[in-house]
Order: structure tokens, then sequence, then C-alpha cells
């Protein structure tokens, strides 16, 4: 089962990425982050892993309690 689903996000992220190469460039937008091919499936997978990174720190500092936080009287 979790290889499954290793397998179907990759290939959602591989369909991602062939769906931005294939839009066309819009010359009326342009700025330097359009002549990057795919640069918002890039962009957008690169945001998701920074905000689960920085959700598991928050959760390290400040949810977590001590080892003894239960038994201690």
């Amino acid at each position: 089962m979790k290889k499954l689903r290793w397998a179907l996000l990759g290939i959602v992220a591989v369909i991602s990425l062939l769906g931005g190469l294939a839009t066309p460039h819009d010359p009326a937008h342009d700025a330097w982050w359009n002549s990057i091919p795919a640069f918002f499936s890039l962009f957008g997978f690169i945001g998701c892993i920074l905000i689960i990174f920085f959700a598991k720190s928050l959760g390290k500092l400040f949810l977590r309690k001590g080892e003894g936080y239960y038994d201690a009287d």
C-alpha cells in the first residue's frame, strides 16, 4: 500500500511537470519566473515540503512533553 502511494505521488508529479512544460508562454506577463519551465509546479512542491518541515519543527518545540511529564507528582 505504501509503495502504491509513492507511485501515485510520482505519477501526479510527472503529470504536473509535463503540464507545466506544455503550457504556452504568455508574453504579456513577462517575468523572469515565466521563462523557467514548470516553475509553478516546482515552486508549489518546494513550498509544501517547507511547510511540512516547519510544522514538524513547531510540533517538536511546542507540543511535545518531557519524558516524565505525566509521571511527575
